[in-house]
């Protein structure tokens, strides 16, 4: 794997121009390639979107804005669906004050047939579906649609359209939530983050200023509804008795070095399981074998089947601690684990997308998660394992946490979060410093 990496940096360190650029910036993001790679991938690929766009322009926007009028601030995402950016999101769109902003969202996806797809569509005062529109025709339609501020929750992920914001329909531009690093873009011009997970000096290696919320950069639904009756263990697959470790983290997140930790903790504790999230037959097969390679039963590795999200969320009851990934943090998935009720266990770094889970932890009010080495890492995980009073405690600082602490706080992050875009809209003109907190 090592050799893999270091052929990927090469390919990436090499300012050669070529007629296609293939290293896509977003499976970087779990790998250790380091911030100014990401930096380096992402250019290319933004000057690949801009090639193809050489000749189109939008015309240019006729109507002034009029005095005292309520900013008009646009998402963009093909996400605004069962899906995990849009489970972020929801109630945040729910809750922006509408007597200072006028919210839309412009759906790159047919608008979904089902409970949250009706309610995520009806969150924002206008919801566009824009999935058989072309291109150019969905920025015509934000530049028609006055926006101010416009709001890409994709970044590179799939089902993007990144041409969208490369014509420009909006004044403002920002990236937010869906993509944990730099897109590169010149037509970018803030991403929405913390302190925590983009640090000052960070700066450096993104071309979006930071735009800075003052806790944490992660919304959170506080409405999920959660199944009332959770599977039995045994009906997760999982033994009766012994710890349960997991990661519902997506499989592609998962490192070796990452891996032989957890096969470490396993062989250090009898009876012990590895929870993971559903993956495909080839991700699961490597994993068993990787897991015997290390000398631990494959079948201590136990895969939740795809169920719905009140099913999924129910059955976190059953987990004891949550062993998150690096350099790819979970998201949707920690903040998932802390609102049921589980610790999570991570290790920051130094990019974005190692940070995001730390940022939670800080949110909530259990810094003592987060560590900084894998060393620490491993040594903090099997000391929670054998010492069961000490897990119980975090388990219950958390169930206090919740009512008192930022992360789960949504009209706070709100407040917040109209703030910050009122901000980003007021200094637009102005001589920018490096970031702006709200």
């Amino acid at each position: 794997m090592e050799e893999s990496f270091a052929r990927l940096r090469a390919l990436i360190a090499d300012e050669k121009p070529r007629e296609q650029y293939n290293a896509v910036p977003l499976p970087l993001l779990a790998t250790p390639l380091g911030a100014e790679l990401e930096l380096a991938a992402a250019r290319r690929w933004a000057q690949q979107i801009a090639a193809r766009l050489a000749s189109k322009r939008l015309p240019a926007a006729t109507s002034p804005r009029t005095p005292g009028a309520r900013l008009r601030v646009g998402f963009v995402s093909s996400d605004l669906r069962d899906h995990a950016v849009g489970h972020l999101l929801v109630e945040c769109l729910e809750r922006i004050d509408r007597s200072r902003i006028e919210v839309f969202a412009y759906s790159l996806l047919p608008r979904e047939v089902s409970a949250f797809g009706q309610r995520i569509a009806q969150a924002p005062e206008h919801f566009v579906d824009c999935s058989l529109q072309a291109t150019e025709d969905v920025a015509r339609r934000i530049r028609g649609d006055g926006i101010e501020l416009l709001i890409d929750l994709n970044g590179y992920t799939t089902h993007a359209k990144s041409e969208i914001f490369a014509l420009r329909p909006s004044p403002v531009q920002l990236s937010w939530l869906g993509y944990l690093g730099t897109l590169g873009a010149p037509w970018y011009d803030y991403v929405i983050t913390d302190r925590f997970v983009s640090p000052s000096a960070a700066q450096a290696n993104f071309v979006e200023r930071f735009l800075y919320l003052p806790d944490c950069y992660c919304p959170s639904d506080t409405k999920r509804a959660v199944a009332k009756r959770p599977p039995t263990r045994g009906e997760c697959a999982l033994p009766e008795q012994g710890l349960v470790f997991c990661c519902f983290n997506t499989s592609y997140k998962i490192l070796p070095e990452v891996f032989a930790i957890w096969m470490r903790l396993l062989a250090a504790l009898p009876g012990s399981v590895l929870w993971l999230a559903p993956a495909n037959a080839t991700a699961a097969l490597n994993l068993r074998r990787e897991a015997a390679a290390r000398g631990v039963d494959r079948a201590r590795l136990v895969f939740a089947p795809r169920v719905s999200l009140p099913e999924h969320l129910a059955r976190h009851v059953h987990a004891d601690l949550f062993l998150d990934t690096t350099p790819y943090n979970a998201g949707t998935t920690a903040n998932d684990a802390l609102f049921m009720g589980m610790p999570v266990l991570t290790c920051a770094g130094e990019t974005m997308a190692s940070r995001v889970a730390g940022s939670q932890l800080r949110a909530i009010g259990l810094p003592e998660l987060v560590t900084t080495s894998l060393a620490d890492y491993e040594t903090l995980a099997l000391r929670l394992a054998r010492e069961p009073s000490l897990l119980a405690r975090y388990r219950a600082r958390l169930a206090a946490n919740r009512a008192n602490r930022p992360l789960f706080d949504m009209a706070r992050f709100t407040h917040a979060f109209d703030d910050l875009l009122q901000a980003a809209w007021e200094n637009r003109s102005s001589p920018m410093p490096s970031s702006i907190a709200s």
